[in-house]
């Protein structure tokens, strides 16, 4: 259920970097949590510098496959050549993907604070006036 609700989110970030990317303007998500998590995810990532981060998020599954066959491949590979007994170089690999999945988290966070001051001020909006 889990993987089901991230790969979701993935698609609707991507959605939203699209959009974002085309020059479209970015919809006030008010009080609407599935609208404000991508809107924060977009916020967040924008720019060339996160550039990778868009990859990885756009083909989160192959990203991962990827990833986990080249870190196993570079560590086999070392060890192999007798460059070294034991490797965890190949780790170092998976710095990329944990910061998208990082950026993903704060960004569902972000989304959810603004949708919560959203709520508590129009709270308060109604029981001031």
């Amino acid at each position: 259920m889990q993987e089901a609700g991230a790969a979701e989110q993935s698609v609707l970030v991507t959605d939203a970097l699209k959009r974002a990317a085309s020059g479209e303007a970015g919809v006030d998500a008010g009080e609407d949590l599935q609208a404000a998590e991508p809107a924060a995810a977009v916020e967040l990532l924008q720019g060339r510098r996160n550039a990778l981060l868009h990859l990885l998020l756009a083909h989160r599954v192959a990203a991962y496959l990827v990833t986990f066959v080249l870190s196993f491949g570079l560590n086999t590979a070392l060890v192999w050549s007798g460059a070294l007994d034991f490797s965890l170089w190949g780790w170092l690999l998976w710095i990329p993907v944990l910061t998208a999945e990082a950026k993903l988290r704060q960004a569902k966070r972000m989304g959810r604070e603004r949708v919560l001051a959203r709520i508590q001020e129009r709270h308060e909006q109604r029981h001031a006036a």
